[in-house]
């Protein structure tokens, strides 16, 4: 059948899976469009009754009421109710027929293939607790679908997670994400059944590109997820039309997959909490699915975050999240997750990044709009030194996700590393106007601003911080060090002992004391904390070389000892 066919003022595109009436999408179901498509290819015969059933339910047992429903709403999507019929024939006891004129239609002018899209949770409708994770996903099974098809910039689920219940237009959500394209839709969840609807808006004016709903068992989420991308996939690609081979995935646990989405769903909420959450949902999960990989490589993300945040001791976590990701890439080596998330154990817990580049680079050849691979690799830049190489895979990773808050403040750190203090200002000053309630900005300003001596300034800045990231326990190590430098060595004192006695039943990462020490001057203390550090396999330690805090001490022979003993492997 020709790809476009007219009737009437209707115009239907069996590549974009839509109909269109004098320009606007005429919504279908899926198994109305299909009828449509059959009786449009056979438009020369009646089709009997009982090869429309074949046609539309293979394989399966329904009786011709079903095929009466699908007849009745097709007429009345076409408006074609009235006696006698003008598209639709019934003919009694046999079956159905296309009437009237049908000819091949011209190329729609606005089918111009988008350079770039995004694709937007589904919002919920109703109050389950599957709802908002189910919307997630199911962007997440679109974007997948596009990334696969290639031909344009896909915006990855990391830089549209931010939109979940954020109540933002869809087509204010598109300019942020500078994309042409924007995928927007609805899910409900209610009595057993899984309620779908998306639309394909052009961010410039708005236009309708396709649409489309549909109505299954809740547990048949996969199919959901796979028919919404194949049609957005269709839609957007050339030359793909959407077929079951082409999209089809293998078939899951749907409790396992809910349980995944759940744990993805907490996992882009970004706080201790919520991580310990994601923990919990993957590890159950995988207990239902012990193959699925994505959720072992999220598993191991959140087990490193947790280490990294310096919640939990780094060689706990981390042997937890090595286990992970190893098996993320046994069961799945072509998955970039899986690598990148070996790269950041490679560089944060083994201080390691020439090893840690290897497997960023490999998730980068599997996902090159990866923003997360592309930011690891540019801290394993900067670490060594690189502080050029370090800015353009920095600025790579903003084309993939233009709002990444964490690659935009670290574009600071990296002139505040290569000690351009005005550079690192100006840059934290953009990052404010894109989002002043971001902490890790503020504590950006706080080193750069003291390493300019604006103590008054830098406090300030530090207890924004503070007010704003939720983790005082984290942040104290920096605060004492702030503080310490600007002259309030009373505070920055008790903040040490603080810190001191809460490490007594807690585990406090010996970095943030060390950092106190190095505020006050202290140089014996410092260097004691930071063997301790050293020994707990601090973070931070990785970028030990780089930082201008450590100025103070780079020339004393031990710092230099430190670093041939622990760090020798990092250079």
């Amino acid at each position: 059948m020709n790809q476009r066919l007219r009737f009437g003022d209707y115009v239907l595109d069996s590549l974009l899976q839509r109909v269109t009436c004098a320009g606007a999408i005429v919504p279908l179901k899926p198994k109305t469009f299909d009828l449509l498509c059959v009786l449009l290819a056979n438009r020369e015969r009646v089709v009997p009754k009982e090869e429309l059933l074949d046609w539309l339910w293979p394989r399966q047992v329904v009786s011709e009421a079903n095929l009466s429903q699908a007849v009745y709403e097709l007429r009345r999507a076409l408006g074609d109710t009235a006696r006698p019929a003008r598209w639709i024939r019934n003919v009694p006891r046999r079956g159905y027929g296309f009437a009237g004129e049908v000819t091949p239609a011209e190329e729609a002018p606005e089918l111009r293939v988008p350079r770039s899209i995004a694709v937007l949770p589904f919002r919920s409708i109703g109050a389950t607790d599957d709802g908002a994770p189910l919307g997630l996903g199911v962007a997440d099974a679109i974007i997948t679908h596009l990334a696969r098809a290639g031909g344009m910039v896909v915006r990855p689920l990391s830089a549209v997670a931010r939109f979940a219940g954020a109540g933002l237009d869809a087509l204010a959500a598109g300019r942020r994400l500078e994309v042409d394209c924007v995928v927007e839709g609805t899910i409900q969840l209610a009595a057993g059944q899984l309620r779908a609807s998306g639309r394909l808006l052009r961010v410039a004016d708005g236009t309708c590109l396709w649409a489309d709903g549909l109505t299954l068992a809740a547990e048949d989420v996969f199919e959901v997820q796979d028919r919404l991308a194949a049609g957005v996939v269709a839609a957007t690609v050339q030359h793909s039309a959407p077929t079951a081979s082409q999209h089809r995935r293998e078939a899951g646990n749907p409790e396992a997959h809910s349980l995944y989405l759940k744990g993805r769903y907490c996992w882009y909420k970004w706080t201790p909490p919520a991580f310990f959450q994601a923990v919990e949902y993957l590890q159950q999960a995988i207990a239902l699915d012990p193959s699925h990989a994505p959720s072992h490589a999220f598993l191991a993300g959140a087990w490193s975050t947790l280490a990294i945040y310096g919640v939990l001791p780094p060689r706990e976590a981390f042997a937890a999240a090595r286990a992970a990701a190893s098996r993320a890439v046994e069961l799945a080596p072509a998955m970039s997750e899986g690598h990148e998330m070996v790269g950041a154990i490679q560089l944060f817990f083994d201080w390691e990044p020439a090893a840690a580049m290897r497997s960023l680079d490999r998730a980068i050849e599997l996902d090159p709009d990866s923003c997360n691979a592309r930011h690891l690799r540019a801290l394993a830049l900067a670490q060594g030194g690189r502080h050029a190489a370090a800015m353009a895979e920095l600025r790579r990773a903003l084309r993939a996700d233009p709002l990444s808050l964490i690659a935009h403040t670290d574009v600071g750190y990296l002139h505040y590393w290569n000690r351009n203090f005005d550079a690192a200002l100006a840059a934290s000053e953009a990052m404010l106007r894109l989002d002043a309630g971001f902490a890790h900005v503020h504590l950006l300003r706080a080193y750069v601003l003291s390493a300019l001596g604006r103590a008054a300034e830098a406090s300030e800045a530090m207890n924004k911080s503070l007010t704003l990231g939720g983790r005082p326990l984290m942040l104290s190590g920096d605060r004492a060090y702030i503080l310490g430098r600007a002259g309030d060595a009373a505070e920055a004192r008790s903040i040490i002992a603080a810190l001191q006695e809460e490490a007594r039943h807690h585990y406090v990462d010996p970095f943030a004391v060390a950092l106190g020490y190095l505020g006050l001057g202290e140089r014996d203390p410092f260097f004691a904390w930071l063997e301790r550090a050293a020994e707990n396999r601090s973070r931070d330690l990785v970028l030990l070389e780089v930082l201008p805090v450590m100025d103070a001490v780079r020339h004393d022979p031990r710092f230099a000892a430190f670093t041939d003993r622990h760090l020798l492997s990092s250079r």
